[in-house]
């Protein structure tokens, strides 16, 4: 944007810090964080200090970091910067790595490799302003405490911009305030502060303003963002809402033409729709944002949206499909050198060959799939691969090396608080005891599971968890009990439209 965005009060305060952050590093090693959540106001703000330290004399480096090895390092020496000036550097991209149609192994390998840069940084001795939104800045204080302990020049929230418009305003408060705990949203706002600032920038702009979008975007995210990690207060109306605000930013994204923001809007809608299980609706937005990246040559995008495409089919039990397009974003992110994004496809080519029973395929890929993982410290990824593990120790009819991997899976999840994950792994424990007899302790467990997924709202994690306990009275003799189980998992599996996993659980019942 431009002239028109005009700094708030508070915002104008840590713009001045910033630059004279910038000023007084001038010749040594200082890394700035700066915050901001608007990509608008973050790039009028970046050509504000470089247009200001340029009537100085001072060059600006813009610097991106590469979203396939997002290393800080990289991103200089990708720069070529020459030292014998008086420069600083711009350090973008970091944004991208926390959309969530992002392979989560990006953002990790980014913290990993600011976590241990500290003597490598020191042969750059200018300052770098490394720009975060304020969910990663949370990432890097937690999983990057040594880079955290020796960063220097503190950090530099900004909420966001308001426009300067031709309306006396004088005696409102600033439209936008950043709140204390960015810990609470990915954004620097909360989801109240937000709505009140949508209500008034409405009134201000009118609700067909391009400057309107980003609170829409935002708020969507938010929304939606609360329906996958399970902490809504009112489930169904969060999901509407996650919806509307979504939908409205897509509708003026188009308008204007903005499409990078577009295919991230678009994933993220998609996404929650994955999470539901609405596979339909998640697969016709994950292709038109596949559109998208394609002509923008985002290759990395590309890659991970035919994996997330997979995915889809994987959910729907179409194997041969899902392994093609699984195949097709290997083959991309080999040629990309992604390690994190060549494990990912292992894993679920390793889960396909596992759902067709050919278990020693499945063990191989899973097993190239957890090595990385654990190169790369992905604890996440490790848990999801000891549980898988499991699952084909379980098929194999090994119940103790199952068990085993499961609560080594388990543990893992619990200490990440991964909610889906830790019911996922009580419902596996309870297919171990319900195997060997055991049908007091599977249904604890199953109770446990059901009642967690129950809570988290996924569509498809509920319909696995009645089909755990229509197995279980079926063994048990409680014939009414378990055919009320089956016909849950049955009516939410044809509400999915999951086809395969109908023939899959009718085999099961029948057998």
């Amino acid at each position: 944007m431009s002239d028109l965005i005009v700094l708030n009060e508070e915002n104008a305060n840590v713009y001045d810090r910033l630059v004279v952050s910038l000023e007084a590093g001038l010749g040594t090693l200082q890394v700035l964080l700066a915050v901001c959540d608007n990509s608008a106001m973050r790039q009028e703000i970046i050509r504000r200090y470089e247009d200001e330290l340029g009537a100085q004399g001072v060059r600006g480096y813009r610097l991106a970091l590469n979203p396939d090895e997002p290393s800080l390092l990289q991103a200089l020496i990708d720069g070529q910067i020459e030292m014998n000036q008086q420069a600083i550097a711009t350090v973008l991209g970091a944004e991208k790595l926390n959309s969530w149609g992002t392979n989560r192994e990006k953002l990790d390998s980014f913290l990993g490799y600011l976590q241990w840069t500290r003597e490598a940084l020191r042969g750059y001795p200018l300052p770098i302003v490394l720009w975060l939104p304020s969910a990663v800045l949370v990432e890097v204080a937690k999983k990057a405490p040594d880079f955290w302990s020796w960063r220097s020049g503190g950090t530099f929230k900004f909420g966001f911009a308001k426009l300067d418009l031709p309306i006396n305003d004088s005696d409102k408060d600033p439209i936008f305030k950043p709140i204390d705990n960015p810990q609470k949203s990915s954004s620097v706002l909360s989801i109240k502060q937000l709505e009140a600032s949508l209500a008034e920038a409405l009134a201000i702009w009118g609700e067909d303003s391009a400057n309107i979008e980003p609170i829409y975007a935002q708020l969507g995210r938010d929304y939606a963002e609360r329906v996958w990690k399970g902490e809504t207060e009112n489930l169904k109306h969060e999901i509407e809402l996650a919806e509307t605000y979504l939908n409205k930013a897509l509708e003026l994204q188009k308008r204007f033409n903005r499409k990078s923001d577009l295919a991230y809007a678009l994933s993220n809608l998609g996404y929650m729709y994955r999470f539901l299980g609405y596979w339909d609706k998640s697969e016709s937005l994950y292709k038109e944002s596949l559109q998208l990246r394609t002509e923008l040559g985002d290759r990395a995008g590309m890659a991970e949206i035919w994996g997330v495409l997979g995915d889809i089919e994987r959910k729907r039990g179409n194997w041969d499909a899902a392994e093609s397009l699984f195949r097709q974003s290997l083959q991309l992110r080999t040629e990309l050198g992604d390690r994190a994004g060549m494990a990912s496809s292992w894993g679920v080519l390793g889960d396909i060959e596992r759902n067709r029973g050919n278990w020693d395929a499945a063990e191989s890929l899973y097993r190239q799939c957890l090595a990385v993982k654990q190169e790369l410290g992905d604890r996440a990824g490790m848990a999801t691969s000891w549980g898988v593990l499991g699952d084909i120790e379980r098929n194999r009819g090994n119940w103790d090396a199952a068990e085993s991997l499961y609560r080594q899976s388990l543990q893992l999840r619990t200490e990440l608080g991964d909610r889906a994950g830790i019911a996922t792994s009580w419902g596996q424990l309870g297919d171990i005891e319900r195997n060997r007899g055991n049908w007091d302790a599977a249904k604890s467990l199953y109770r446990q599971s059901l009642q967690l997924r129950t809570e988290l709202g996924g569509l498809y994690l509920i319909a696995e968890g009645n089909f755990d306990f229509a197995l279980l009275e079926k063994q048990r003799g409680n014939l009414p009990l378990a055919q009320q189980y089956y016909d849950k998992a049955k009516t939410i599996y044809q509400q999915l439209g999951a086809i395969k996993d109908l023939e899959r659980i009718e085999k099961e019942w029948q057998n």
